[in-house]
C-alpha cells in the first residue's frame, strides 16, 4: 500500500466521531473506531483507500492506498467522502448561542457527514432507500455490491454503470430489489452509459438545475434530488424536507412539543441556520442516533 500522504485540513475535523455516526445510520453495522476504508471504481481499475487522523488539533489526515500508482486519486476520492473541504467553522459561528443547535454543535464537534464516492452510487441508494427501512436498503446494496461489484483485497467497490446497465434484471431483483426499482436501477444505469445523462455536469449547475434534470427520470423525485444534492454533492443548504426522519427528528428538536413536522413547516423551521439548513439537519439525525442529547 502506497503512503501515507498528509492533508491538513481547515477548520475542525474529527474522523473517529463521524464513522461513529456514519454507522449509527444503520443499527449493527458500526463503522470502525479509528479508520476509513472503501474501495473506489477508478475506470478500469479499483482501488482501495484507507484513511486515519494523526492529530486532532490541527486536523490531519493520513491517506495511504492501493494500487500505489493510483494515490493520488484515491487522494482526492477520500477527501470528497470525507467533505474533506468543508470548513466547519461558519456553521458553528452561525448556530454559536442558539438554545438547541448550539449545543448539539458543542457535543458533535467535528462531526462531518459522509459521502459515497460517486453521484451514480448516491442515485442507486437514493432508489434502493425509497419507502424501506435503512438496515433494509443496507443489505440490499450490500448484496447488489457483492454480486456486481469489483473487489479490492477484503473490500468490493460499487458497481459500474456499464455493468449495472447490461446486467440481466433477474439477477438485480435477486438482490432484493422490487421489479419496478430494478428498473429505476437500469434506467439510471442506460441514461449514464449512453450519455444522456452526464453525472459530471451536474457539479456545475446550480440547485434548481440539478433537481430538474434528476427528476426528469423514472422513479426520481424531489427526495431523491435534494437527497443527491445534500449528501452526494455537499450542498449543504439543501434540505430533503419529505424524509421521515427528518421530518420526525426536526419537529423532536425545534417544535413545541417535539410533534413531527410537515415538509414545509421543516423548511421554516431551519431557515435560521442558512446557508448550512442540511448541515444543521444532519447534526439533529446524528445527535438523536448517537443518543448524545440524552
Amino acid at each position: 500500500m502506497a503512503g501515507p500522504v498528509r492533508m491538513v485540513l481547515d477548520g475542525p475535523y474529527d474522523l473517529s466521531l463521524s464513522l461513529r455516526a456514519a454507522g449509527s445510520f444503520v443499527p449493527g453495522t458500526a463503522a470502525p473506531a479509528e479508520v476509513f476504508r472503501a474501495a473506489v471504481a477508478l475506470g478500469a481499475i479499483a482501488g482501495m483507500v484507507e484513511v486515519r487522523q494523526p492529530s486532532l488539533r490541527p486536523p490531519v489526515l493520513e491517506v495511504s492506498g492501493s494500487p500505489p500508482e493510483a494515490l493520488p486519486r484515491l487522494q482526492v476520492a477520500a477527501s470528497r467522502m470525507l467533505f474533506a473541504g468543508l470548513d466547519l467553522r461558519p456553521f458553528y459561528r452561525l448556530v454559536e448561542g442558539h438554545p438547541v443547535l448550539g449545543a448539539v454543535a458543542g457535543r458533535l464537534f467535528g462531526l462531518k457527514p459522509m459521502r459515497p464516492a460517486s453521484l451514480f452510487e448516491m442515485l442507486v441508494i437514493a432508489v434502493v432507500e425509497q419507502q424501506i427501512s435503512l438496515m433494509a436498503a443496507y443489505r440490499i446494496r450490500k448484496r447488489l455490491v457483492k454480486r456486481f461489484g469489483e473487489p479490492v483485497d477484503d473490500l468490493v467497490a460499487f458497481p459500474q454503470p456499464d455493468t449495472l446497465a447490461e446486467a440481466p434484471p433477474e439477477e438485480i431483483r435477486a438482490c432484493g430489489l422490487s421489479g419496478r426499482k430494478t428498473e429505476y436501477v437500469q434506467g439510471l444505469a442506460q441514461t449514464v452509459v449512453s450519455g444522456a445523462l452526464d453525472l459530471g455536469a451536474l457539479e456545475d449547475l446550480p440547485d434548481d438545475a440539478v433537481r430538474a434534470a434528476i427528476t426528469r427520470m423514472r422513479g426520481f423525485g424531489p427526495w431523491s434530488a435534494e437527497y443527491l444534492l445534500v449528501r452526494g454533492m455537499a450542498r449543504v443548504d439543501v434540505v430533503p424536507a419529505g424524509d421521515l426522519g427528518v421530518r420526525t427528528v426536526t419537529g423532536r428538536y425545534l417544535a413545541p412539543g417535539g410533534v413531527r413536522l410537515s415538509p414545509e413547516d421543516v423548511r421554516r423551521a431551519l431557515v435560521p441556520f442558512a446557508p448550512y439548513r442540511g448541515l444543521a439537519a444532519f447534526y439533529l439525525l446524528a445527535d438523536a442516533r448517537l443518543g448524545a442529547g440524552n
